[in-house]
């Protein structure tokens, strides 16, 4: 199998098979957008697929023909294989951006067939920022726009209404609302809600 680098235009030929398998190692654990598409070599389209899932692993092995194997970390039955590839062309003319590969078939004719995979970043980046909103409780929400409230009491001596504390109101449907940052008499916050919450907007 050939290997094509885009920056330089460079072609060599693979060293081994171990030498895939660390090139391909970089997509494990990671989200990665795949498209398998066929064409002919005048641009025309005949099929075309594409999804995004989180590799689990990939088996390379070697036999009668080379076989690449991407298995799905959350989906048993779903898994992309690559039979004897006639080149692979690494992306590599733009470094900062996410590394990308792709397969090509060496079947002869008009028509090629393309396997493109390109890496969308660490799964834990997505786990971790999904679940920092997740652990937000109504608590929390209720605290965090109490200390706003506080924050933007006014001065001692200011003028009224210099440094009044905001005042929100939050649409949740054609009845329900929640309002937040006025006090009561006795110094709490005065809070209603009902959900589902739809729309948030200055008083």
């Amino acid at each position: 199998m050939k290997i094509i680098y885009t920056r330089g235009n460079r072609t060599e030929t693979l060293a081994s098979i171990s030498t895939l398998r660390k090139i391909l190692s970089r997509f494990v654990r990671h989200r990665v957008f795949y498209e398998v598409s066929s064409r002919n070599k005048r641009g025309h389209e005949f099929f075309s697929t594409k999804n995004t899932f989180v590799v689990g692993s990939i088996e390379v092995t070697s036999r009668d023909y080379l076989s690449i194997t991407i298995f799905d970390a959350h989906c048993s039955t779903h898994s992309v294989e690559i039979l004897n590839p006639a080149a692979m062309r690494i992306y590599d003319e733009t470094p900062g951006k996410g590394f990308a590969v792709s397969f090509l078939s060496g079947a002869p004719g008009d028509v090629e067939s393309r396997c493109y995979l390109r890496d969308e970043g660490d799964e834990g980046e997505d786990l971790r920022a999904r679940g920092t909103l997740e652990q937000i409780t109504l608590p929390q929400l209720f605290e965090y726009i109490d200390e706003i409230r506080n924050a933007g009491a006014p001065r001692a001596g200011a003028p009224s209404g210099v440094n009044a504390p905001p005042r929100w109101h939050v649409e949740l449907g054609d009845e329900s609302w929640l309002t937040a940052g006025a006090a009561s008499p006795g110094g709490a916050p005065s809070v209603a809600i009902a959900p589902p919450l739809h729309d948030a907007r200055p008083a």
